[in-house]
C-alpha cells in the first residue's frame, strides 16, 4: 500500500495529484489557517521578530519540507503496513525553485528513507503564489546579526554541555529549539534560565513551535523524522545571519551511532537521528541547494561521560545539569500517576544518562524508577532497554577487537577513515553503561530470546 501525502502552500494552492481517487492519502497545510490540517507553527513569525535579516527562501523551502516529513511521520501508522513497520509514502511538495530542487529529488528520497526506515518518494512541484509573512513594524531585533555560531538546542545534556563549551570558548552562540505541545519546552526553558545567569549578554535563543497533527491512537509516536526538522531549522537560522554561521550539533559518539542493543532491535528499536551518515547526507544536499551552512558535530568522538568529564565550566554544568531531560519519554509518568517531566530511569537515553553522570562524578536528577536498586520483569517497558543492555555488553565480550569495531556499520555506513574511532567510541560508551549495570542485582548473563 502507498500512501500519497498531500502538502499545500498558501491560501491559493488547490493542488491534486494525479492518482487514483481510492489511494491513502492524507493531507497537510502550511500557512493556511482556514485548512482544518493546517500545521501549527511559529517559526516564521518568531524570526521574523527577532532577527534582523530574513531567512534564504530556499531554506524556507527546506523547512517546510522537514515539516511535510515531520508531519507526515506521525499520522501515517505503521500498523496498516504489510509488516507492521515500513510504510511507502509519496509526498507531494510545493516548492518555489522547482529547477533546483528536481536534481536532488532521489537524494531527499534516500536520505528520508535512511532516516525513517520507510520508503519516500518526494515529489517537488511549483508551489502556487505564496508570500513570507511580512515583517511587523515593531519588531525587536533579539539576535544580533553577527552572531558566530548557532547551536541546536534540545534541553538535553548534550546540548547543555555544548552551549557551555561554546560560551566558555568566547562565542556568541544562538541557540535553537524545537518543541510542540509537550514538556519540551519546559526543559529547555529551565536549562536556559540557569544559562542564562552565567551568560546573559552572549545568549541569545529561538525555541521554535511546531506542532503536526497527530493520531492519539494509531499514529506514528518514534518521530525519527525529527531530526530532519530540527536541523532544518537551525539552517534557517544560519541563513538569516550576517555570516552564515555554522550549525554546532552537540551529540555524543554512542547516541549518534545508536548501534542495535540485540538483533531484534535493528528496526523499530534503532532510531537514526544523528547518525554521522545522515548527517553527511543532509549536508550534501545543503550542498545541492547552495546553502553555505557547515554542520559540525564536535562531540562525535566521545562519550557522554566524556564530554561531562571535559565540559569547560564544571560548576556552571553541575548547577545547570539536574534541569536539562534525556528521558525519552518525560510524560510517561502522568499516565503512571505521578508527576510529568521526570526521567523514567529505564530507557535508552536515561540509562546512558545515569551511566555517564556516575562516569563524571555529577550529582543527577532523581529517576521515576531505580532499576539498578529494583530490578524489572525483562518482558516489561521498564525491564526491556535494561535487559538489551546487558545483553549486548555480555556479547561485546566474546568478540575481538576488530569485531567490536565492525559492529558500528551495522546502522548505517561509515567514511573508512572514521570506522575506526567510532569503534573505539561505541566501546568506551558501552563500557560506561556496563560500570553502572555491574551495580544491578540481576547478573547480565545472555540470553537467545
Amino acid at each position: 500500500m502507498i500512501w500519497n501525502s498531500i502538502v499545500r502552500l498558501g491560501v491559493h494552492d488547490s493542488f491534486e495529484p494525479a492518482i487514483d481517487q481510492s489511494a491513502p492519502r492524507i493531507s497537510h497545510g502550511l500557512f493556511r489557517p482556514a485548512d482544518p490540517w493546517d500545521i501549527g507553527t511559529d517559526v516564521l513569525r518568531t524570526i521574523s521578530k527577532s532577527m534582523e535579516l530574513a531567512p534564504s527562501p530556499i531554506a524556507v523551502d527546506l523547512l517546510n519540507l522537514a515539516t511535510a516529513v515531520y508531519a507526515t511521520d506521525l499520522r501515517i501508522p505503521r500498523k496498516l503496513s504489510a509488516d507492521r513497520w515500513q510504510r511507502s509514502i509519496h509526498l507531494h511538495m510545493p516548492v518555489r525553485e522547482p529547477d533546483l530542487w528536481a536534481p536532488l529529488q532521489e537524494d531527499f528520497s534516500r536520505v528520508i528513507t535512511y532516516l525513517t526506515g520507510d520508503f519516500w518518494d518526494v515529489h517537488f512541484r511549483a508551489a502556487e503564489r505564496f508570500e513570507l509573512p511580512a515583517k511587523p513594524k515593531r519588531a525587536k531585533v533579539l539576535v544580533p546579526t553577527d552572531s558566530n555560531v548557532v547551536a541546536l538546542f534540545s534541553g538535553g545534556l548534550d546540548s547543555l554541555v555544548g552551549a557551555i563549551d561554546l560560551f566558555e570558548d568566547g562565542q556568541r552562540p544562538v541557540l535553537v529549539g524545537h518543541h510542540g505541545s509537550g514538556m519540551t519546552k519546559t526543559a529547555q526553558s529551565h536549562v536556559l534560565q540557569r544559562l542564562r545567569a552565567s551568560y546573559d549578554k552572549d545568549l541569545s535563543d529561538l525555541l521554535f513551535f511546531v506542532q503536526p497533527h497527530k493520531q492519539k491512537r494509531s499514529g506514528e509516536q518514534s518521530m525519527r523524522s525529527r531530526s530532519f526538522l530540527f536541523l532544518s531549522l537551525g539552517v534557517l537560522v544560519s541563513t538569516a545571519l550576517a555570516h552564515q554561521p555554522p550549525l554546532v550539533v552537540a551529540e555524543n559518539g554512542l547516541i549518534s551511532l545508536n548501534i542495535p542493543l540485540t538483533p531484534s532491535r535493528m528496526g523499530s528499536l534503532s532510531t537514526r537521528t544523528t547518525h554521522p551518515f545522515f548527517v553527511k547526507s543532509f549536508q550534501n544536499l545543503l550542498t545541492g541547494l547552495g546553502i553555505p551552512t557547515i554542520i559540525e558535530t564536535p562531540y562525535r568522538f566521545q562519550t557522554k561521560g566524556e564530554m561531562l568529564k571535559a565540559c569547560k565550566s564544571r560548576d556552571i554544568l553541575k548547577e545547570s545539569l539536574p534541569h536539562s531531560m534525556s528521558c525519552s519519554h518525560p510524560e510517561a509518568g502522568r499516565f503512571a500517576g505521578s508527576s510529568p517531566g521526570v526521567h523514567c530511569g529505564y530507557c535508552v537515553p536515561c540509562l546512558i544518562r545515569r551511566a555517564s553522570t556516575r562516569a563524571a562524578r555529577f550529582p543527577d536528577s532523581p529517576y521515576r524508577v531505580d532499576v539498578l536498586a529494583h530490578t524489572p520483569d525483562p518482558t516489561s517497558q521498564t525491564g526491556s532497554d535494561l535487559r538489551a543492555f546487558q545483553m549486548a555488553i555480555e556479547r561485546l565480550k566474546s568478540l575481538s577487537q576488530q569485531q567490536r569495531r565492525a559492529l558500528v556499520l551495522s546502522s548505517g555506513p561509515l567514511p573508512a577513515d572514521d570506522i575506526l574511532p567510532y569503534g573505539d567510541v561505541f566501546i568506551r560508551g558501552m563500557n560506561e553503561v556496563g560500570h553502572l549495570l555491574s551495580r544491578s542485582k540481576q547478573s547480565p548473563k545472555a540470553s537467545s530470546r
